[in-house]
């Protein structure tokens, strides 16, 4: 009978690319991975499901044949364990959740903290990626949900709304638009900016919100271009230029930096849990999602500088 506890080291191996990068997920040593994949192998009749491609540890066609199996069959085990624990009233299992660089990655934690002090059993991962990378996730049931800044357009997935935020337009200390009231959006064509890479869904947002204000892409003095806020701020900070910034990853202090008043609404991006259409998978997961949308979250999202669809 196949191991879960190999099986799960195998779709670590599997998700995350390496067995390095598997070690620091499982908090294992490489050498300790090696030895669950080899026994693993060895059981199925000494096959191997890994072989190199590049720098990434890629399944070979036993790999993908075992793949959709063994994820069954790890649910099932953490299915069985979650059901007996939860006769002892205590929520346990593991939940995977996903988000961007772009701003997810600083807003997101300060919840979950709340969640896992309330359930303290439940172990949480939570990976970073591109819009596209993470969607691929949850469809796959790879991930539980994510938060995105952009809904999906595809079938089986479902997003929720949480709310919007403005994104603020934030410049060093010192600079000449922080005198001003009301700065008209064509001065921005005078100054560079700081913005994410192209391709960027917060890139987009700003581009689409400077076109409604009759500039264009090529309008912007580009200075630096990165998908962390974190950077962003300290380019601007550093005196790169200028950045659009949520406005719930500013820290509650300015610090190197100030907001400049631009005339006209500002511009807005708003938040998407998504998560497969159809129902099912860990117990923790559908615990997280119902922490996330409840009344007492909404209040705490609202505190971080996001205005919910419905009133908390």
């Amino acid at each position: 009978m196949l191991n879960t506890i190999h099986l799960r080291t195998f779709l670590t191996v599997v998700d995350a690319g390496s067995y390095s990068a598997a070690a620091q997920r499982l908090h294992m040593s490489q050498p300790a991975v090696s030895q669950q994949i080899r026994a693993l192998e060895e059981q199925l009749g000494n096959i191997r499901l890994f072989r190199r491609v590049g720098q990434r540890m890629a399944p070979t066609h036993a790999g993908e044949e075992l793949l959709p199996s063994a994820r069954e069959l790890v649910q099932l085990a953490e299915r069985a364990e979650q059901n007996i624990v939860a006769l002892r009233g205590q929520l346990t299992g593991r939940v995977l959740v996903g988000c961007t660089a772009s701003s997810g990655e600083r807003l997101l934690p300060r919840l979950l903290a709340i969640f896992h002090s309330r359930h303290p059993a439940v172990s949480i991962e939570m990976g970073i990626g591109t819009t596209d990378d993470l969607l691929d996730a949850v469809a796959e049931r790879r991930i539980g949900l994510a938060l995105l800044e952009d809904p999906p357009r595809r079938r089986g997935l479902e997003a929720i709304t949480i709310g919007s935020e403005p994104l603020l337009l934030i410049a060093p200390s010192g600079h000449p638009l922080l005198k001003q009231n009301q700065v008209p959006p064509g001065v921005l064509r005078d100054h560079p900016l700081a913005l994410p890479r192209a391709g960027n869904v917060l890139r987009r947002i700003i581009e689409d919100g400077l076109r409604r204000r009759s500039l264009t892409p090529t309008d912007l003095q580009l200075a630096l271009e990165s998908d962390s806020v974190t950077t962003l701020i300290e380019a601007v900070r550093a005196g790169f230029g200028m950045a659009f910034v949520p406005r719930s990853c500013l820290p509650a202090r300015a610090s190197g930096y100030d907001t400049v008043e631009l005339a006209g609404n500002p511009l807005h991006q708003e938040w998407f849990l998504v998560r497969p259409r159809e129902r099912g998978g860990p117990r923790a997961s559908h615990a997280l999602i119902d922490f996330l949308l409840d009344d007492e979250t909404m209040a705490l999202w609202r505190k971080l500088g996001i205005t919910p669809e419905r009133k908390a």
